[in-house]
Formats: structure tokens, C-alpha cells, sequence
């Protein structure tokens, strides 16, 4: 919960639009570290797109923008 709601608060703070959702397939490792059973705190940052992992994969500039805005906020945060 502590990583979602600083992704929440930073986007709020910097008028960043997100959504929150579960995705169906797919994987990361955030998916697989709950194994660990250590306490890693994680949490999946997803850039909409279209074709993903082809060589035609589109994104939407403005949201490429805005997640690195996000991830920027974010880790000045971590500081």
C-alpha cells in the first residue's frame, strides 16, 4: 500500500492523469517477488500501448512524458 499511495499523492500533486488497474496476463517481477516473503515494497508503473513487444508498438507521447514525470517526482521523493 505504501508504494501505490506515493504514485497516487505524486501524480495528484503534479496533475498527472492515471488510472488504477489490474492488468489481466502479462508478467513482471513485482509479480513474482511476493515469494520472497522478505517485505519487498513494489509496485507496476504500465505505459499504455498498442502492439506490445512487436516492432509496430505505439505509445502516446504525452503518456511516455508524463510516466517519467511521475517516476522522476517519485524518486525525489525517495531523496
Amino acid at each position: 500500500p505504501k508504494v501505490r499511495e506515493l504514485l497516487i499523492e505524486t501524480a495528484e500533486e503534479l496533475n498527472i492523469p492515471y488510472q488504477l488497474e489490474v492488468g489481466e496476463g502479462g508478467t513482471t517481477d513485482a509479480t513474482a517477488i511476493h515469494l520472497t516473503k522478505e517485505g519487498v515494497p513494489s509496485g507496476v508503473v504500465s505505459i499504455p500501448t498498442r502492439y506490445i513487444h512487436s516492432p509496430v508498438e505505439v505509445a502516446k507521447l504525452e503518456d511516455i512524458e508524463n510516466t517519467i514525470k511521475l517516476l522522476v517526482g517519485v524518486v525525489e521523493k525517495l531523496e
